[in-house]
């Protein structure tokens, strides 16, 4: 039974929570526009922060709903079920994230997943099975690795994280931290003695992040190691945003695409278009970016910004990313042959299904299963490829094949989601390659005259909302110390 977080334990998780960048008093500038780029986490939070600050401030919003990669499908669901499309966990390392579920009234909603306890199943090397107590029934570990594969994170890829250090820590990143940037992280944990089977298990723990350098990894993975947990909202993760959304009202202007963005010493003009086609030009003091680099790139920018930022502008990605999900009659994984499977990250597998995440502790029918593939980068590619209508149901069969109760009678409705096509996204996570993160990350974050960029592509906290918030308050500090001088 699913136990939401009491006020008291909130708190005590909110003091756990490792050191953030807190927003300060600042002196109210009242007069003071800013327009804000994209409605998502990021963007809400940097506008709803300089409202508080006595700035006028508006949001220009593509789509016609708040919260970016923050996204909580309901339809086509029965009983009140849901899926994150977005973001799913809430690491209780994430003070930021905590600190706005607070501030918004949301800290009663709070559910963490560890309450759905089970056994972990795998599908790799084509063999089914449950985490050993012995030997991984695996060919081409070492010794070490098959009498416990997790057992050797510490050997392997805990030195990244002891060089990465804390993000948020003055003079990250480190000399230390930047030699990460030359490897993928597939390489540097073979680099550790690390064998290629025991990639394929850290890979269908933790996604295909195989494209991804070494320093990046580090700073997305460091939340989960040791003893964080991690939490979702009930009733949706998409509640933070809207809740941001609707303590700013009429400032935010959805379906409202940027044109062009002409910025100097006087200002930034910002050219969008309104849900009838007509154009509109919106004078302000400062701007904050909370774009995608990828959608940013569609942008008319006037003059050009520095040569780093435009190179990062034009070479940051973002991670492909898709999501297959199911709806069951019931939660037939309990019932499985190698006995009561569950946790959020229930099936780990080396096919292109990836990772299966079982959601259900959060759906308010207690009966009812959420289940979901989650693919990253050619796993995503390749999802992707399949005609839209065959999605469902080709990824049902590859799934049955370790999860055989998965049967087409047990499925109540399905929903997909590519995160890559969405033309307002363009991707999921931010993908930083080998020899990127030491010039391309300080580009991505540095303002550039009146125009401030915010998002987790920019954050210290890659990849999670956390970042996103991050950014938002790192954004509002340099307008506020801008327009003091």
């Amino acid at each position: 039974m699913r136990q939401i977080v009491d006020r008291r334990t909130f708190l005590k998780l909110l003091s756990l929570a490792s050191s953030a960048a807190t927003l300060g008093h600042a002196a109210q500038f009242k007069g003071k526009r800013v327009v804000v780029l994209g409605a998502g986490l990021a963007g809400l939070a940097a506008a709803w922060n300089l409202l508080r600050q006595g700035y006028d401030v508006v949001i220009l919003e593509a789509k016609g709903r708040p919260g970016g990669r923050v996204r909580t499908v309901r339809a086509p669901f029965q009983q009140g079920g849901f899926a994150e499309a977005g973001a799913v966990r809430i690491p209780s390392q994430h003070a930021l994230t905590l600190k706005y579920i607070r501030l918004m009234d949301l800290e009663s909603k709070l559910v963490a997943y560890e309450q759905d306890t089970g056994k972990h199943l795998w599908y790799l090397q084509r063999r089914r099975f449950t985490t050993p107590a012995g030997d991984w029934p695996l060919d081409g570990l070492t010794a070490e690795e098959k009498a416990n594969p997790f057992a050797m994170l510490p050997v392997y890829l805990g030195p990244a994280i002891a060089a990465a250090g804390d993000p948020t820590a003055p003079g990250f990143p480190s000399s230390a931290a930047l030699e990460l940037d030359a490897y993928r992280i597939g390489e540097y944990v073979k680099k550790n003695g690390a064998s290629d089977t025991w990639v394929q298990i850290l890979f269908a723990s933790e996604g295909n992040a195989a494209r991804m350098n070494a320093l990046a990894v580090a700073m997305v993975e460091a939340p989960l190691l040791g003893s964080a947990r991690t939490f979702g909202l009930l009733g949706g993760n998409d509640q933070l945003p809207y809740a941001l959304a609707a303590r700013l009202g009429h400032r935010v202007e959805y379906h409202s695409p940027v044109l062009r963005v002409a910025h100097g010493d006087d200002g930034v003009r910002v050219t969008y278009r309104d849900r009838s086609g007509a154009q509109h030009l919106l004078h302000a003091d400062h701007c904050v970016c909370a774009l995608p680099f990828p959608v940013l790139r569609r942008v008319e920018i006037a003059p050009a910004f520095s040569a780093n930022k435009m190179a990062a502008i034009e070479q940051y990605q973002l991670l492909p990313i898709a999501r297959q999900y199911f709806q069951t009659r019931r939660q037939f994984w309990r019932d499985d042959r190698s006995g009561h499977l569950g946790g959020l990250n229930m099936v780990g597998t080396d096919t292109v299904v990836e990772r299966v995440w079982n959601t259900s502790l959060l759906q308010p029918d207690p009966t009812m299963g959420m289940l979901h593939s989650y693919m990253l980068d050619d796993h995503a590619v390749a999802f992707a490829s399949l005609d839209s209508r065959e999605r469902a149901r080709k990824w049902r069969g590859a799934i049955s094949r370790f999860l055989p109760g998965l049967r087409q009678r047990e499925v109540l409705a399905t929903y997909a989601k590519v995160w890559q096509d969405d033309p307002w996204q363009r991707g999921g996570i931010a993908l930083i390659q080998p020899d990127q993160f030491e010039w391309m990350w300080p580009a991505a974050r540095q303002s550039e005259g009146r125009v401030h960029f915010a998002g987790e592509h920019t954050s210290v906290f890659l990849g999670w909302q956390n970042g996103a918030l991050e950014s938002a308050e790192r954004v509002v500090r340099e307008i506020v110390e801008t327009t003091a001088l």
